[in-house]
């Protein structure tokens, strides 16, 4: 589909402007399209049987009797109609080319945060559920909804990392309705100060009320996520933490009971249960203990972290992971 359109496509974008205020677009300009979309003073001229192919808003705009062409009152360009939109250019841009240039908008494939956030916006305005469940795919390499996925999240993600990238995304999933990706997206946030988090959150651009429940669940769920950690994280901590075939016994239970104290109150630019969450098989031999020790606290910061992770979405006041995936068309 996309080949045959591209062989359509103009040469030039025709020199006369006369009757329009808009400027035609060359990259999304085919010289057999039915329809000229217009965003402010952009214009795309493109198929109406394709764009209602793939979105069930123009699907049903298109099936209504359409005016003309020789209707005064009609805005025609070239002969074909015009269609004005309310959209940025830039976003119909990029949905269009994620409707014609399948290499464009690929599974699978690496693409920058914009382009995403775009064919997000306007697949869920336009109801394009293909594009939309791409893009919902794309950010959840970012911000995914497992814990395996989130160690590997590094090498792993598709949407690249970008300047003030926490705010951005958690403002795009609440424009968007899009709940899946949250959890990731306040965890990662709850690893930095508050006084860097809560200013970027107080400037996102959603309404006042949606803007305080989001602050206030955040806080909340940071409070509830730290307790989660040291709970679950450090719980070799705990006197009552059992120690099978520890070699050096006293002196373990000496050194583990003189660090609980100090080490659960650290509050730096690393908490101690963060550190512990991050590099579990090096908080033993920090503490000096034993090979067997070294072995049982490491599985137990691993048992504690998934536990933590099945906890997180219920932390900050959201659906439990199963009904997010389901909700969203998340399938691992």
């Amino acid at each position: 589909m996309g080949s045959d359109a591209d062989k359509s496509k103009a040469k030039s974008v025709p020199e006369s402007k006369s009757a329009t205020d808009f400027t035609p677009n060359t990259e999304i300009w085919y010289s057999d399209g039915s329809v000229v979309l217009v965003a402010k003073n952009i214009a795309y001229r493109v198929h109406a049987t394709i764009m209602a192919a793939h979105c069930e808003v123009f699907k049903d705009m298109f099936s209504m009797p359409q005016p003309s062409v020789s209707d005064p009152d009609a805005e025609t360009h070239e002969d074909v109609p015009v269609l004005r939109l309310q959209d940025d250019p830039v976003d119909l841009k990029h949905l269009l080319k994620a409707i014609y240039e399948h290499s464009y908008f690929s599974a699978g494939q690496q693409t920058k945060f914009p382009v995403v956030a775009s064919v997000l916006r306007m697949s869920t305005k336009y109801d394009a559920p293909f594009l939309r469940q791409r893009a919902i795919d794309l950010l959840s390499t970012a911000y995914p909804s497992t814990l395996a996925a989130w160690d590997n999240r590094a090498s792993q993600r598709l949407v690249p990392p970008f300047e003030n990238e926490l705010a951005i995304v958690i403002e795009l999933a609440y424009e968007t309705d899009v709940r899946v990706i949250l959890p990731a997206a306040y965890f990662a946030a709850s690893r930095e100060p508050l006084s860097f988090v809560l200013p970027e959150f107080r400037r996102l651009s959603v309404v006042p009320d949606a803007q305080w429940d989001l602050c206030r669940d955040f806080v909340i769920g940071r409070e509830r996520l730290q307790q989660a950690e040291i709970t679950n994280i450090l719980a070799f901590l705990e006197p009552t933490f059992l120690r099978p075939n520890c070699q050096t016994s006293n002196d373990a239970t000496t050194i583990l009971n003189t660090s609980r104290n100090g080490l659960r109150k650290i509050f730096d630019s690393e908490p101690y249960h963060q550190w512990c969450s991050a590099h579990p098989a090096e908080a033993g031999k920090a503490l000096v203990l034993c090979v067997n020790c070294c072995t049982v606290v490491e599985n137990s910061i691993r048992e504690g972290r998934k536990n933590v992770w099945s906890q997180l979405p219920g932390l900050f006041g959201l659906a439990n992971w199963e009904t997010l995936r389901a909700r969203d068309g998340i399938t691992q």
